[in-house]
């Protein structure tokens, strides 16, 4: 995928990927969509939405483009001219080994700080770093492992935790959403379950587990809906979720 992003910014058609995934409740219940454009080889672009004309997030990320380890985030809202209101930050310290996370200002003193090994996956930023930027071992069928923060709201505030590791063993080729697909059974930090990989690209197709990364979810479910590429269906995609929305109070 790196020597993709590559050609496709000196030359030709924009083919940076942009993966539509929905993530539920195991019932299905509680849809929330979530694209994933990657922008660059050490950058992403996620908004989520749950409806239209509704509050929606839009969080960025920078990432090791070497690695896919995520680097730096930052939590924000999607405005009506399609551009980011930031509200929280998240930075790496200490080779990786320190998360700080600030809320209201960059500048602000840390709210929250914990210790996690790298490499690690923000939960709540629902495996986006890893939909931009495959694991390697996937294509090896390789054992990984990472461990697993999240963060919480919880009720004016929030809670940020490492749930510790999350292990990814015995990758196995089978067949998923009609083709070939690599799954490994997921234990440890968010519990039994199991992720799917699409064989070819490495990239994330499903994803099932009994820990939710959300207040408001019962467990986990997210699953790749569809693919586009290029700025162009990125910037229609933002601008879809106001299209035609009632104007903004005052």
């Amino acid at each position: 995928m790196l020597s993709l992003l590559i050609a496709a910014s000196l030359a030709g058609p924009d083919m940076r990927p942009l993966h539509h995934y929905r993530r539920t409740n195991g019932d299905g219940s509680e849809a929330e969509d979530i694209h994933v454009f990657v922008e660059a080889p050490d950058r992403v672009a996620v908004m989520k939405e749950k409806s239209r004309c509704t509050n929606a997030a839009y969080v960025t990320a920078a990432l090791d483009p070497a690695t896919g380890q995520a680097t730096a985030l930052v939590g924000g809202r999607l405005t009506r001219d399609l551009r980011q209101q930031p509200f929280a930050w998240l930075t790496a310290s200490g080779d990786g080994t320190k998360l700080a996370a600030r809320i209201g200002s960059a500048d602000a003193p840390p709210s929250f700080e914990i210790a996690a090994r790298p490499p690690w996956r923000i939960y709540d930023f629902d495996f986006a770093d890893m939909a931009a930027h495959p694991p390697k071992a996937v294509g090896a069928l390789a054992d990984f492992s990472f461990d697993l923060p999240l963060i919480l709201s919880r009720g004016d505030g929030f809670d940020f935790s490492n749930r510790g590791r999350m292990f990814l063993k015995g990758g196995a080729r089978v067949r998923h959403f009609g083709g070939p697909a690599i799954r490994y059974r997921a234990s440890g930090a968010a519990g039994r379950g199991t992720m799917w990989f699409d064989a070819r690209s490495g990239v994330l197709l499903e994803v099932r587990l009994p820990l939710a990364n959300h207040s408001e979810y019962r467990d986990f479910r997210l699953r790749l809906i569809r693919t586009h590429y290029g700025e162009a269906a990125w910037k229609a995609t933002l601008a879809d979720h106001w299209r035609g929305c009632p104007a903004a109070d005052g």
